[in-house]
């Protein structure tokens, strides 16, 4: 066996998957930690949106912080789901569990952004379009990731199911 079919082979075991997940993972909470922070110091140096937008800072940095909190919750949730496969536990019933929480914390997520469209459109005198565009962009994203990882639940607990009546059988 050559170097190259070993190396090709380790990725492809359970471990091998755990850890490209596991690094995903964290290059995501980097990202994530980069741009909640720059966000968050941007819109309080800049201080225009009041100006630009009728918009208050705190509102805008409390929806930040919020998301920030949901993301980062769903981001320790698939963290929980790297180890299983890691140990070689993809089809387990904590892996369903975990992904049905990352699916509410998501459709929360959804439900949080809409009701800020929402105050945001009833509370200034001229909404700009841009700002409720990108307010349904974002609204958008949080449902489709929560439909995503619920399908995911779904298949983990058919898969679980199908893997225990398998187990009963041998």
């Amino acid at each position: 066996m050559d170097r190259e079919e070993k190396k090709r082979r380790g990725e492809t075991t359970q471990a091998g998957i755990a850890l490209r997940l596991k690094l995903l993972t964290i290059g995501a909470a980097i990202i994530g930690a980069l741009f909640f922070s720059i966000s968050g110091v941007s819109i309080i140096r800049d201080g225009s949106l009041f100006e630009n937008n009728g918009i208050s800072d705190i509102p805008v940095l409390l929806l930040l912080g919020i998301t920030a909190v949901f993301c980062y919750a769903a981001l320790w949730q698939f963290w929980k789901v790297c180890c299983a496969i890691g140990n070689d536990n993809s089809f387990s019933m904590e892996n369903y569990v975990a992904f049905r929480i990352m699916s509410w914390l998501f459709a929360i997520l959804g439900i949080i952004w809409l009701l800020s469209i929402a105050i945001y459109f009833f509370s200034t005198e001229s909404a700009d379009n841009m700002i409720l565009f990108k307010m349904l962009e974002y609204t958008f994203v949080w449902f489709a990731v929560g439909g995503l990882t619920g399908a995911l639940a779904r298949l983990v607990d058919k898969a679980r199911r199908i893997r225990e009546e398998n187990d009963l059988t041998i």
